[in-house]
Order: C-alpha cells, then sequence, then structure tokens
C-alpha cells in the first residue's frame, strides 16, 4: 500500500509540474552514487533553465526581477538536486519489489532531505515572493513567457512540498522497511 501511495503521489508530480533551476548549468541527472532522478523531471527541469535563463538577459526590470529569482533558487535548486530529486528514481525498482543496488546511497540522500526539509521549506516563502515578483513585472511588462514561467514555478514549490519531497521521504521509509530497519 505504502508503494502503491508513492508511485501515485510521483504520478501526479510530473505531468504539468515545472520545475527551475539556477541559470549556470542544467540539472544534473544523477546524485551521489549514481542515484538518478526520472528523466521526465531533468527535461523539465531543463525547460525551465532555460526560460529563466533568457529571462535574466531581458532589459529592464523583467531581467532585473528574473535575475534575482536566480538567485535565490540557485543553492536551493543544487541541493534539491543532491538530496530530494535522485531518490525518485528508485520508485520503478522499488514498484517491481526489488531493492535498488545504490539503496545505501538513496538512504542518506532522504535522511539529509528529512533534517533540511525545514530549511528548503523556508527557502520556498523566498522563491515564492520572488517568482511572485517577476510574474508582477513581466505582466506589467507583457513579457509572457517568464510571467508563465514565474506562475509555474510558483506551482512547482506547491508540488514539491505536497508531493515530491514526501515521495522521496517514503522512499528512505520503504527501503528501511524492506530491510527491517528503523529511522
Amino acid at each position: 500500500m505504502l508503494m502503491k501511495l508513492a508511485v501515485s503521489l510521483l504520478a501526479l508530480s510530473v505531468p504539468g509540474a515545472l520545475a527551475a533551476q539556477h541559470t549556470h548549468a542544467p540539472a544534473p541527472a544523477q546524485g551521489q552514487g549514481g542515484a538518478q532522478m526520472p528523466e521526465s523531471m531533468r527535461i523539465e527541469h531543463d525547460h525551465i533553465h532555460h526560460t529563466l535563463e533568457a529571462a535574466t538577459q531581458a532589459p529592464g526590470a523583467v531581467g532585473a526581477a528574473a535575475r534575482e529569482l536566480a538567485a535565490v533558487l540557485g543553492p536551493h535548486f543544487e541541493r534539491e538536486n543532491q538530496i530530494a530529486l535522485p531518490p525518485l528514481g528508485a520508485l520503478p525498482i522499488l514498484a517491481r519489489g526489488d531493492m535498488p543496488a545504490d539503496a545505501d546511497v538513496i538512504l542518506a540522500m532522504t535522511d539529509s532531505l528529512r533534517a533540511e526539509l525545514p530549511h528548503m521549506l523556508e527557502e520556498h516563502v523566498q522563491i515564492d515572493a520572488a517568482a511572485k515578483k517577476l510574474e508582477a513585472v513581466a505582466r506589467e511588462y507583457g513579457a509572457a513567457e517568464a510571467e508563465r514561467m514565474a506562475s509555474e514555478l510558483q506551482l512547482h514549490a506547491r508540488t514539491e512540498q505536497e508531493v515530491t519531497y514526501p515521495t522521496a521521504l517514503l522512499i528512505g521509509d520503504l527501503i528501511r522497511a524492506r530491510r527491517g530497519q528503523q529511522h
């Protein structure tokens, strides 16, 4: 039952939920020790990365607001790509009833996520404020793509809080349960 819930939660988190990425490089598809985020999430991250990168190059208020957003997103999403998204790649393996070969690495990631979650959620408040500012400025100056990205980013942050992070934590819990370990 726990696995059905985790798989259902992941299915809800992927379609249409766009992730954001800092403006220096696309999100890595692989975390520590070989654990990989789902390809669909990597593609969405790349799309948002390119959209945000373009917005940071815009002149005037739109570019300035996009750069402010990129500044708060960078460290947050770098850490997220290290500890929150790679465990999700284990879902198909766990759903088959198998144990991922890198289970110890995944447990280290999910333990870090659990410990850092309050801070990551605090960062979401800053990200949401910056995304709302970019959305308003972009609307005022007719920058439809930047406005759309900022709106989608706000939804993405909610999806992370409601689906992505809890699913990653459940993956760690499931691995421990299958091993007969306590948290």
